[in-house]
């Protein structure tokens, strides 16, 4: 998968800009807060409709802006797409060749695409909320209907919240209470399964990937606990149960106790919590392991790779972890995109964009 061509218009620091990226690596080389990062991420947002630093995107917009607009020309399995996102009136509007999509679902997917940031590293010192983005976020892309399905289990995860905190008879409550439950044990059925097969693929693919990074010395393995539990079955199995027992306390707390938004990607180095005792660069070595397995898992899903974006990160790499890095997108092929700071080191290969107060020139 390649993005030929990308333009912003009323985005972050960009007025109306333009590029033309080229196969393979594309380095784009600036200053910080000249608007690299910018471009990685309105790319980000165009291909996945959300931003991997803000949540909401009226903070996307150009300072005194009301709109913004994205497009690009894409390639996927040698057919030309083109795809745009348009935000006005706190609206979000996705085309596909000029169609328009009704649902967020029909869009994500089209092209794929895998960021990789020295942020990353909160999914293991991290909350488990970060663990389950980075498992959600995966799964839309390979798996369309996913993204209604995640819409659909948070509305009922909303709808039983306010009814936890809505001043009614306790009877009628309960009442009320067990028809959310229901819900809730269709949908998280739904969510766990899929967390779980590619909870297992990445660990298949992202164990041999950290085997070769540490030079066969350490493993690394990733478990999803549902309920607190490794066996899913269980868990499921145990659901309507244990979402009747926790009634009461969660009438008391006014609050969901029970339920995938509550499960976590368990990230082990040598059988022990990578967070507690994986070092930083253990821990720089276990992302990149599981972004390449992602990577990786894609190419075997679409039978192509998808596009890379890379967001300052070779500066947080040792040269063994840079350099291995950069062999795996030059043999692979991968269209990648990454940012730079003047201070660094400039790679020899690829196309060469200079970023400055939000314009764009290619030099190389």
């Amino acid at each position: 998968m390649n993005i030929n061509n990308f333009h912003l218009q009323n985005f972050r620091n960009y007025d109306d800009e333009s590029v033309q990226f080229m196969p393979g690596i594309n380095v784009l080389i600036g200053n910080n807060g000249q608007g690299k990062t910018n471009i990685i991420e309105g790319i980000y947002y165009l291909l996945t409709g959300k931003s991997y630093r803000v949540q909401r995107e009226h903070e996307l917009l150009k300072w005194d802006q009301q709109e913004f607009h994205l497009y690009g020309d894409f390639i996927a399995n040698h057919h030309k797409i083109f795809l745009e996102s348009h935000y006005k009136d706190r609206k979000k509007r996705v085309k596909i060749n000029q169609v328009s999509c009704q649902r967020l679902s029909d869009f994500v997917g089209t092209i794929n695409v895998i960021f990789f940031s020295p942020d990353d590293l909160v999914m293991i010192k991290g909350g488990p909320s970060e663990r389950r983005r980075f498992l959600d976020l995966h799964i839309a892309q390979i798996r369309p209907g996913y993204v209604s399905i995640l819409n659909a289990y948070n509305k009922v995860i909303q709808q039983k919240s306010a009814l936890l905190k809505a001043h009614i008879e306790r009877s009628s409550k309960y009442a009320q209470l067990q028809l959310w439950n229901k819900q809730i044990i269709e949908l998280s059925e739904k969510i766990v399964l899929q967390r779980v097969e590619l909870t297992n693929r990445i660990q298949e693919v992202a164990d041999q990937i950290y085997v070769n990074l540490t030079s066969q010395k350490e493993k690394l393995k990733i478990h999803y606990y549902a309920l607190g539990k490794k066996d899913f079955q269980e868990a499921l199995s145990e659901l309507p149960q244990f979402l009747d027992q926790k009634m009461d306390q969660e009438i008391e707390r006014q609050m969901v106790l029970v339920g995938p938004h509550r499960d976590d990607l368990h990230i082990l180095l040598d059988e022990k919590p990578a967070r507690l005792y994986a070092s930083q660069g253990q821990q720089r070595s276990m992302v990149l392991s599981l972004k390449l397995g992602e990577l990786e898992i894609i190419r075997r899903e679409k039978g192509e790779y998808p596009l890379l974006l890379l967001d300052d990160v070779l500066s947080e790499l040792d040269s063994f972890r840079r350099n291995y890095l950069i062999k795996f997108i030059e043999s692979s092929s991968i269209q990648t995109l990454i940012t730079m700071t003047g201070a660094e080191s400039r790679l020899d290969d690829g196309a060469l964009y200079h970023v400055e107060q939000g314009h764009i020139r290619r030099e190389r």
